[in-house]
């Protein structure tokens, strides 16, 4: 009787994908420690200057053994620059025989263009908040086991603007604050308008650069309170005396009146049908609305964003389903639909980078 060998059993489903998936997870995982721990250590400041391993290991009280390999890791993503430096050095080959030179290649490293722009601390665009806000998520994903038993972490709306406010407005100087001015400027004669709200502006960056577009525009940045405070420190920082803040909450307060532009950009309010008459009373005839949102169809493709967006929520506006959706939200093409119905006609729909969407819509007679 043949006896059955269970060591020649095989999975009915093949095991490359699961290795593949696994693999590719936890490298992503070092990477991240990688790159933060260069942060961390400072090594990117160190190497403003280039340096060999074994003098940024001595330099920075390093591991001699670990620090080329580190450094060659930071290379493969792009993050250090590496060359190589000749190196004479006198020998002998036997006793007796004349000296004689020999080349040694020793690598130094530098910061690549790439780390220069964003990682250092003194760089125009540097990306230092940012770098903060990712670390922050990264540790409620620690949590996930705690959250999904527990549901999600309640935080308070002002509290969580100011804190992220200086990210945000990171983010925003690297393109997309240009793409965006730019492209209202196509679609509005900025010229003519005299009175601008951003609606939701956090940091007012916007507000800032229509306002130095225009000096005749007086601009005012809408957001709550605490947020405010952030958003003065960069109309002071950038010198625009023509644009001022206006503390409150959206959703309870009213917006002001008299608006040539109202423009508002990925805030809570962006797909809230409760908020459109109050944006149509706000606005002069003739003036223009200027939503940019995230439209459903690019979140709804991406599950892990969209447990990423729900493993928090605020405390009095609870979260949708998908990402940049709230529970008194709909679905942003229903919302333009909406406009219409308070006279505001939309004559312009772009899709912008990364996903974006940006509408325009006049108030009509």
């Amino acid at each position: 009787m043949k006896v059955k060998n269970e060591l020649m059993d095989t999975p009915t489903v093949g095991v490359d994908r699961f290795v593949k998936t696994m693999e590719n997870s936890t490298r992503g995982l070092k990477e991240y420690r990688l790159i933060f721990t260069a942060l961390e250590l400072e090594v990117f400041e160190a190497l403003k200057v280039p340096l060999q391993a074994g003098e940024l290991a001595e330099k920075m009280g390093l591991d001699p053994v670990l620090v080329p390999h580190f450094c060659e890791a930071l290379v493969s993503l792009g993050l250090l620059d590496r060359f190589e430096e000749v190196v004479e050095e006198e020998r002998k080959e036997k006793e007796g025989e004349e000296k004689a030179e020999k080349s040694t290649f020793l690598p130094r490293y530098v910061n690549s263009e790439l780390t220069a722009t964003y990682l250092l601390k003194e760089s125009q665009f540097s990306q230092q908040q940012y770098l903060s806000e990712m670390s922050r998520n990264a540790a409620l994903w620690a949590r996930l086991p705690e959250l999904i038993k527990n549901g999600p972490v309640v935080v308070d709306k002002g509290p969580f603007f100011w804190e992220i406010i200086s990210c945000m407005a990171e983010n925003t100087r690297c393109g997309l604050l240009q793409e965006t001015v730019r492209t209202v400027m196509e679609n509005v004669d900025l010229g003519k308008v005299r009175k601008l709200l951003d609606m939701g502006g956090g940091h007012g960056l916007y507000s800032i650069a229509f306002a130095k577009m225009n000096e005749q525009l007086k601009a005012f940045v809408f957001d709550l309170p605490p947020v405010t405070i952030k958003t003065k420190q960069y109309i002071e920082k950038y010198g625009a005396s023509n644009v001022d803040v206006i503390p409150g909450d959206f959703f309870k307060d009213e917006l002001g009146t008299g608006y040539d532009l109202i423009f508002s950009s990925f805030n809570p309010g962006g797909k809230a049908p409760e908020l459109i008459p109050k944006i149509a009373s706000a606005l002069n005839y003739g003036g223009v609305f200027v939503t940019l949102q995230v439209p459903d169809e690019n979140t709804k493709s991406d599950p892990l964003f969209s447990l990423d967006w729900n493993l928090w929520t605020f405390e009095d506006t609870k979260k949708g389903g998908t990402g940049y959706c709230f529970e008194n939200s709909v679905p942003f093409n229903e919302y333009i639909g909406m406009l219409g119905d308070y006279g505001l006609e939309v004559f312009r729909t772009l899709d912008m980078k990364e996903g974006s969407r940006m509408v325009f819509a006049k108030k009509q007679e």
